[in-house]
């Protein structure tokens, strides 16, 4: 059976040079670890209904698009991620083309769980952030 891609994945002397220097240029402190990051990955993998969107920013300033694919999009090596947007709304089937759209929100779920793993997290809007890196940057974040 082929394994699916871990925090890790694709860290190697390259990209942990490149990473330490923007790491210490900024003067960031890490405030998540693979283990941690691998069990929010392993979490969202084992849905079977529905998998929430996600963007990043990397500690090089790169900020990524919204994307929901959970197996091989995501950030990898995770060592690079400054922070990590997780969308908390789902939509709800349609009804009818004429009335509005519904949506379940996963508000509670989500942060119940990146609170258990002890990740640092906020909750602006519809959108749950988890740093990566300290201090905490709000750039493209939801007004409080």
């Amino acid at each position: 059976m082929h394994e699916l891609p871990t925090a890790g994945t694709g860290h190697n002397d390259a990209i942990r040079k490149k990473i330490d220097g923007a790491v210490s240029k900024r003067n960031l402190s890490r405030a998540a670890n693979n283990t941690k990051w691998d069990e929010l990955i392993h979490h969202f993998r084992e849905r079977e209904d529905w998998w929430p969107s996600y963007r990043y920013k990397a500690v090089t300033g790169f900020i990524s698009g919204w994307d929901v694919e959970w197996l091989y999009h995501l950030p990898f090596p995770f060592a690079l991620v400054e922070w990590f947007d997780i969308g908390l709304k789902e939509p709800e089937p349609s009804k009818g083309m004429l009335l509005p759209r519904a949506c379940i929100d996963h508000t509670e779920e989500i942060a119940a769980l990146v609170r258990k793993l002890g990740l640092a997290f906020e909750v602006r809007g519809d959108v749950l952030r988890i740093w990566g890196y300290l201090p905490k940057t709000y750039d493209d974040f939801p007004p409080a």
